[in-house]
C-alpha cells in the first residue's frame, strides 16, 4: 500500500472526496505539488494564488513555477507559508 493509500484510509477521506477537492505535498519546504487546480489567481517571483473549485490557495516565499499541468502545479524555491481559504 502507497503512503497516500495509506493516509486515506486513516484519515477517512475517500477517492470522490480528492476528486472534486484539492491535495499538495509540500517537499522540505523547496518543492511543493498542487492538484486539483482550476485557475491560476496570480504568479510572482514571491506569491502564486490558485483556485480550486473549493478553496483559494496562496504560496508565498521566494518562488519559482517549475510546471504547470491541466490541474496541477509544480512550484519550487523557498516556500515560506501556504494558506487555504474556503469559498
Amino acid at each position: 500500500m502507497s503512503f497516500f493509500e495509506e493516509v486515506k484510509r486513516e484519515v477517512g477521506i475517500t477517492d470522490m472526496q480528492l476528486l472534486s477537492g484539492f491535495s499538495f505535498v509540500n517537499f522540505c519546504g523547496e518543492t511543493l505539488y498542487l492538484e486539483g487546480v482550476k485557475r491560476i489567481e496570480r504568479i510572482s517571483n514571491d506569491c502564486v494564488v490558485v483556485r480550486t473549485k473549493y478553496a483559494v490557495i496562496e504560496v508565498n516565499g521566494c518562488l519559482n513555477v517549475e510546471s504547470i499541468a491541466q490541474n496541477s502545479i509544480v512550484i519550487c524555491g523557498r516556500i515560506d507559508c501556504i494558506a487555504t481559504r474556503r469559498l
